[in-house]
């Protein structure tokens, strides 16, 4: 198949063929302008590309640490205990407040919670979520429809 004659013709062929000798001057150019440009920068001074001239801004010195007020990060309520959520709505029983509606998704959000169909609120289950109200199967078995009331700024 292959002789060590016939490996060592191509391979000297490789060598002297004019396609292989443009890469190697290719490499070697690169490695000169590379070379050159960090010789270039090593000498170079660092400039501020915003205050070319080098005049920068004077800065004002920082206030004392009386002057600076209340730390923004030392809660005023640390220690103390936390603060009960308000109960949810009981006039308008199921608070519902927003719907989720989508071709993959169908969320309800009642008193705050994103819920899907089959979740509990209360004594009443989440039987179907539609674009503008939500069924629910109630503990008698009857079905009850919460609308999601109409919201805009104009009067």
């Amino acid at each position: 198949m292959f002789s060590v004659t016939s490996v060592a013709k191509k391979l000297s062929g490789l060598f002297v063929s004019g396609n292989f000798m443009k890469k190697i001057e290719y490499i070697i150019i690169m490695l000169l302008v590379f070379a050159a440009a960090a010789w270039a920068q090593e000498g170079a001074e660092e400039t501020d590309p915003f205050h070319p001239s080098g005049s920068r801004p004077a800065t004002s010195p920082a206030p004392a640490d009386g002057m600076w007020g209340r730390d923004p990060f030392n809660s005023p309520l640390a220690g103390q205990a936390p603060v009960s959520k308000a109960p949810a709505r009981a006039g308008r029983g199921t608070g519902l407040t927003g719907i989720i509606y989508s071709a993959d998704v169908r969320l309800a959000i009642i008193n705050g919670e994103a819920l899907r169909e089959g979740s509990v609120v209360g004594d009443k289950k989440i039987v179907d979520i539609r674009r503008r109200s939500v069924v629910f199967l109630n503990a008698a078995g009857g079905h009850e429809e919460a609308a999601l009331e109409d919201f805009s700024i104009r009067k």
